[in-house]
């Protein structure tokens, strides 16, 4: 570690006072691999991964004359990578494109483990009934909100207000994950985790 910390001053300090392109190839091809694989992990898609790392080195070279040059480099990157991930989930179209992934997901642990099918159509159960116990507005509001429809669309349809259906969906999306976890007989299975999380996604706005 004695020996890492100041190779990665080295590296900043040229990078920062003489734009030093070799300096920063230098952290790229160190870096690069990791911060890849870790940002696949969590977006679950190549072009998706290597893009968000792309975009983290471009925006480091374009800060270097801010560039602190004590700091935590391995940190600092992760750190920057975190942030684009949290912007990746945040973009509209993506939570449509992870919602259709987890239910391809869901569909395909079925599939792979038949004798989950019961449990699957006793999860499918437990939410119809909770639906049904839902006041009118927050019941519609969800549902409209899973079939891919905007907050305004939602509230001119409801003929409510966007804060309103915006109230409905997060007390309805709460009481269905309340469900899951606390109603199902084995809240940390697979199939519960993975119905769960698309309840989340589907219901984020």
């Amino acid at each position: 570690m004695s020996q890492v910390v100041p190779l990665h001053r080295g590296w900043l300090l040229a990078i920062k006072e003489r734009n030093d392109k070799d300096a920063f190839g230098a952290v790229y091809r160190v870096y690069w691999e990791e911060l890849y694989n870790h940002a696949l992990r969590r977006v679950r898609n190549e072009q998706q991964a290597e893009d968000l790392v792309q975009e983290l080195f471009i925006q480091l070279w374009e800060q270097r004359e801010r560039l602190d040059t004590m700091m935590n480099l391995p940190a600092y990157l992760y750190g920057m990578l975190k942030y684009k991930i949290i912007d990746f989930f945040n973009s509209n179209k993506v939570k449509s494109q992870l919602l259709d992934l987890w239910a391809t997901d869901l569909h395909h642990y079925v599939q792979q483990n038949p004798d989950e099918l019961e449990a699957y159509y006793a999860l499918e159960r437990l939410l119809d009934r909770e639906l049904d116990s839902m006041p009118l507005n927050m019941k519609q509001a969800i549902l409209l909100k899973w079939d891919k429809l905007s907050i305004r669309d939602i509230a001119v349809q409801l003929g409510l207000s966007e804060q309103t259906v915006k109230n409905n969906i997060s007390v309805g999306s709460k009481r269905l994950q309340h469900a899951l976890l606390v109603n199902n007989s084995d809240a940390y299975s697979t199939l519960a985790v993975l119905a769960t999380q698309s309840l989340t996604l589907l219901l984020a706005y």
